[in-house]
Parts: structure tokens; C-alpha cells; sequence
């Protein structure tokens, strides 16, 4: 719908794409561009500038604008996702949710009358999740034409109109809102979906017998002078699999490099069943699995990205358990984000850790792909390993997890996943 698919990849294109009777195949993408506006799945593959000011400005000096009407334009749409205050800002110290606004603001100043979303909530925790839904609200007001591809569909509810189920290119099936609303939870389930309302989230009730523990007893710790923790204490227990929850800086990602060895604790303890780990020991014993699935693998294949933590691991059976036979002889840098994170899982069940730490391990998943995860995490629960978990996809933690752990000021609030789902639901919106 945007050009880039037949005018940058070169593909081919069999059929005609019309907008407003103009054939899109015989236009160049700065005439497609001025028709149809795109929104990625990352932000930050679309910008060109440092600063946000710069980076509405880019497209606008493109078409050839006046310098007066280019910064009546900028505050417009700066104002119009409430971001006037970004105006100075560095895009790449900014938010996800932020740079997900940039996104919206520099296509909006454009104003053209359609915009195209590619998963545009991956990346986002739930409160940003909110501020988009109602920047779509918004542009669907104005009478703009909106165009959704996406997995998370919960957020949706008054603002699509049609969806449109695609299954290996085709269009299989469509249904309106309301129809959605009704179907039981065997259909998301089988279509592979996830759930329309988050009142229909399942919730992982699973606990075994608590065999082995990882302690952090007064755990300090400080970026140059910032602190992060001050004598943060706790105690996991295998058998169970732990959420973790938190604002943006409260310290989720830093636990999880403190408790891999990736840094060193300022002062305070972290122990296995009682055995204190230093930074070098901790490396051997827990695995980490960052956020940034790119930075996880290896090889040029995926049987040599599994064969490279086990020689003899049975490619075929791994790569089929994840649904990743199709894609075996691709390079995994080529894999959708989807894949990518699958296959990034499959290594971890090959290497024998005490603990295991992902973070945000279903970002961009659908339904299908996230229930595979879960199944896949309780297998490693049902081993007694230890398991530990950063997200904000309130469906993953709820199919998961059985406990939530709130990371706020140096503490942990726990919560029941079944027993508490309101209270973790408020927080993760607050």
C-alpha cells in the first residue's frame, strides 16, 4: 500500500493498488508518500534526524514547503499527540512509547489521508499502548483512512472497523468488532489469535514444590552516581515462574544483567541454594536472554545457531516444536521479529542453567507464537529451573506467570496472577 514492497524490494506485483482512482504502480514513492503515510513496527528505522524537531521537518524540506509553513506544521502535529515538549529532544534518548509519537507526528505533518500501521504496539508497554489508541482515535476524527496490521488487538475495540484475517497471503475471513466480541476463546485459540478483550486472559495457576532458590540479600547497586538499588532483597523459588513489572528506569533490565554477571553488585550477596556467586560464577549459571533478539545470535543458519550450544541437538525436532522448520536454511538475521524471538528460546532449552532471565521475550509475537512461549517456559518450570521474566504483555504474564513481582523504589510487591488480576492490570496502566 505504501510502494515499498514493488518500487525498494523489487517485487512483483500481479493486480492493481488504486487510491482515489490513480493506479499506485505507476506513481514514485514521494507521490505515494504525499497519499499514504507508514508508521513501522520500530520507529527508529524510519528516522533520518537526531532531534525531533529535525525529524518532522525532514519529509516537509522533501516536498519543498516554506520554512514558515514547515514550523506552523511542526507545532501542529506536535500538538497533536500532546508532545510539544519533545521539540528539542535527542529521538534516541526518548521512550518507545515517545518515538512511536515522533513516528505519528512526522507522518501527520504530512497530512496525508491514509495511514498505514505496522504493528505499531510491539514495542510498547500499556500505558503507551493507551496514548496510541488514542492518537488513532484521533486521526480516525479528522477523517483519516487507518490501516492496522498487528497482533495485539485488545486495544482496537472502537476504532477498527473491519478486521481481516490473512492466512499464507489470503484473505481467509473478516468480521466486525461485535462479531469478534462473541467468539468463545476456543476460536482466538484456534486462529491462532490473541484474545479481543482482556477479560478473557488466561491465567497460569501451575505452582510445583519449591526445590531450589535464588537469593538476593541487600543487593546494591549504582550507575555512575545514580542509584539503582539500595539493599533490594528477595527470595525466588523454583516451581513457580516470576513476573516482573515496573516503570520505565525502575531497574528491571539492570536486575537482570546484576543476577547474569553482566554487572557487578556494589555491595550485598547473590546465591544459588546458599552458594554465593560471584560476577564470574553467575555467568555460568544463569542465562540471560536480552530484549534485542539481533544481539542473541550467532550464526549464519539455524541449525548452526542451535548446533552451537549442542552438537547433538536434534535440529529438526526443536526447529518443528517452535514452528520453525520453514525457515531452516534462512540466515536468522532475515527472520521476522516473531522468528527471531522463537529461535532465540530454542537456544536457551539447549543450554542446562540453574536460572533462566528473558526479557520481554514475546514483543511482536501473535497469539500462536506467545502460547508456544508460555508452553515452553512451564516445561523449564516443570524442571525445577528457575524463571524469571521482564514484560509488559499483560496476556503473556497472565498465561505465564503465578507471580508478579511490582519492582518499585528497592522493593518487590507481590502479587497472585490469578487471585490479582485488576491490581495488575492498574499497575501496568498507571
Amino acid at each position: 500500500m505504501n510502494g515499498l514492497a514493488y518500487k525498494f524490494y523489487d517485487g512483483v506485483v500481479n493486480g492493481e493498488i488504486k487510491i482515489d482512482g490513480e493506479n499506485l504502480l505507476e506513481k514514485e514513492l514521494y507521490d505515494i508518500g504525499k497519499k499514504v503515510g507508514s508508521i513501522f513496527q520500530n520507529p527508529k528505522s524510519q528516522f533520518f534526524a537526531d532531534n525531533v524537531e529535525d525529524e518532522i521537518a525532514f519529509g516537509l524540506e522533501n516536498y519543498g514547503l516554506e520554512r514558515e509553513e514547515i514550523d506552523r506544521r511542526i507545532k501542529k502535529a506536535l500538538s497533536s499527540i500532546n508532545g510539544y515538549d519533545l521539540i528539542h529532544e535527542n529521538l534516541f534518548h526518548l521512550s518507545s512509547g515517545e518515538r512511536q509519537k515522533v513516528a505519528i507526528a512526522s507522518i501527520n505533518a504530512l497530512d496525508p489521508p491514509i495511514y498505514v500501521f505496522d504493528e505499531p504496539s510491539s514495542n510498547l508497554d500499556m500505558k503507551s499502548v493507551e496514548v496510541l489508541r488514542n492518537l488513532m482515535l484521533s486521526l480516525k476524527n479528522e477523517g483519516k483512512t487507518i490501516i492496522v496490521s498487528e497482533h495485539r488487538i485488545y486495544y482496537l475495540k472502537d476504532i477498527v472497523d473491519r478486521f481481516y484475517y490473512l492466512e499464507d497471503g489470503e484473505i481467509i475471513d473478516s468480521f466486525t468488532g461485535d462479531e469478534l466480541n462473541s467468539f468463545a476463546d476456543e476460536f482466538f485459540i484456534d486462529k491462532g489469535l490473541r484474545f479481543y478483550s482482556l477479560d478473557k486472559v488466561i491465567t497460569n495457576t501451575q505452582k510445583l514444590n519449591e526445590v531450589n532458590s535464588l537469593d538476593l540479600d541487600k543487593i546494591s547497586f549504582s550507575y555512575n552516581k545514580k542509584q539503582v538499588f539500595k539493599n533490594l532483597s528477595y527470595s525466588f523459588k523454583s516451581g513457580n515462574i516470576y513476573g516482573i513489572i515496573g516503570d520505565n528506569g525502575a531497574g528491571k533490565s539492570t536486575l537482570f544483567k546484576l543476577l547474569s554477571g553482566l554487572l557487578k553488585e556494589k555491595s550485598g550477596k547473590i546465591s544459588i541454594n546458599g552458594n554465593v556467586l560471584n560476577k564470574r560464577k553467575r555467568l555460568k549459571k544463569i542465562f540471560y536472554l536480552s530484549n534485542n533478539a539481533d544481539s542473541n545470535l550467532f550464526e549464519a543458519s539455524l541449525e548452526d545457531e542451535l548446533k552451537l550450544n549442542d552438537p547433538e541437538a536434534d535440529v529438526d525436532k526443536i526447529l518443528k516444536d517452535f514452528k520453525l522448520e520453514s525457515v531452516k536454511d534462512l540466515h536468522p538475521q532475515i527472520l521476522s521479529g516473531g522468528q527471531k524471538q522463537r529461535l532465540t528460546i530454542a537456544v536457551s532449552e539447549l543450554l542446562e542453567r540453574n536460572v533462566y532471565l528473558f526479557d520481554e521475550p514475546t514483543s511482536g509475537l501473535d497469539g500462536n507464537n506467545m502460547r508456544i512461549i508460555s508452553r515452553k517456559l512451564k516445561e523449564l518450570q516443570e524442571k525445577q529451573k528457575l524463571i524469571l521474566l521482564i514484560s509488559h504483555d499483560y496476556e503473556f504474564l497472565m498465561n505465564t506467570c503465578n507471580i508478579i513481582l511490582h519492582l518499585d523504589q528497592n522493593n518487590f510487591k507481590e502479587f497472585n496472577s490469578e487471585k490479582d488480576k485488576d491490581k495488575i492490570l492498574k499497575i501496568l496502566l498507571k
